[in-house]
């Protein structure tokens, strides 16, 4: 795999360091590396969910490996190595390298990615809610802020089901097999309501986008919208707490099941990839930064170094990590804009 994050055991050499001219005007820290290596993109995903002041110097893939230079020190190594130098310098949150036990099964990386994805959905409804009502408070916003709310419910949308998607076609025929077929009867019927409320919000923010803003109907149609909004994310947040604890635990016995049948365990590893091929949207430069702003840091990292480990398409892997750095940059830049004495 891409080696972005460290395989159970490690066996790669341990971080080098030697010492180098850096002045204290320059950076906390310096990343060459080739631009298009998913190394180089980890670990500048890690440097930016950090917080640390850095710089990128793009290096020709013929230069070598990426490497880093803190402070007076040139730290060389494997993935793992520079991802752990970096926590063992700016703790918070922990890198890709760390955040994961090197005796994670396939059952519990699984049971993890299902969760932030969960985590991720439940925050975007629940500030979609906050968007509409501080709207309706303030007059409605204008066309353009109402554009802006139905393309991000939109993205919503498309993750949403691509994950319900996912879990029909991939996890509950498994969790069938494993256990009493009925186990998931509750859960495909909930995503068989999902669909008409999820279109129905859909259709009530376009009502909105056309309105005039500032008029009572506009502004009731707001406060109409921030109350379904709540009411699906009270929806999600039952229906996500259900499969954790109900659906999620029976991975291990499906697992199981397949290594009865003959399966070996590099075949159940083989569920993490699949989980990411069948949300082939959701982890294309297109959506991905906006799935990776519901996480908070820590869960972005843990969902950052499952990504790097299971994705077998290193091009692919590398655009979606770019599309990531962007967007963070983006922010960081903004902020520090806004920081700037006036």
């Amino acid at each position: 795999m891409g080696n972005c994050a460290p395989k159970p055991k490690p066996r790669s050499r341990p971080a080098q360091h030697s010492s180098s001219l850096l002045t204290p005007d320059f950076p906390a820290v310096r990343l060459y590396g080739p631009e298009s290596c998913p190394i180089s993109s980890c670990l500048r995903v890690a440097l930016l969910y950090k917080s640390v002041p850095f710089q990128f110097v793009p290096r020709s893939p013929l230069l070598g490996l990426p490497f880093l230079q803190c402070g007076a020190d040139t730290v060389v190594g494997a993935a793992d190595s520079l991802l752990r130098e970096l926590d063992s310098r700016f703790p918070r949150p922990p890198a890709a390298a760390t955040a994961l036990a090197d005796t994670t099964s396939a059952a519990e990386e699984v049971a993890l990615v299902m969760a932030l994805q969960h985590r991720s959905v439940e925050r975007h409804v629940e500030e979609l809610a906050r968007w509409a009502t501080e709207m309706a408070a303030g007059g409605g916003g204008g066309k353009g802020e109402a554009a802006r709310m139905e393309r991000s419910y939109g993205q919503l949308a498309e993750v949403v089901l691509e994950h319900a998607q996912m879990e029909e076609r991939l996890l509950f025929p498994a969790f069938e097999s494993a256990a009493d077929r009925g186990v998931c009867k509750v859960a495909n019927e909930e995503h068989a309501r999902d669909l008409p409320i999820i279109n129905g919000i859909k259709e009530d923010i376009k009502s909105t986008v056309v309105m005039e803003a500032g008029t009572p109907f506009h502004q009731e149609a707001l406060l109409n919208l921030s109350l379904r909004l709540k009411t699906l994310e009270e929806h999600f947040e039952g229906h996500f707490q259900e499969e954790e604890k109900n659906l999620l635990p029976l991975l291990e016995t499906a697992i199981r099941s397949q290594r009865e049948e003959g399966e070996d365990e590099s075949s159940s590893r083989s569920w993490m990839e699949q989980v990411l091929v069948l949300m082939e949207a959701t982890h294309s430069p297109r959506l991905f930064p906006f799935f990776m702003a519901g996480l908070l840091p820590e869960e972005a990292m843990q969902y950052v170094g499952l990504v790097c480990r299971q994705t077998a398409d290193q091009q692919r892997l590398a655009s979606m990590l770019r599309s990531l750095i962007t967007v963070l940059e983006a922010k960081q830049s903004i902020v520090g804009h806004l920081r700037q004495p006036t």
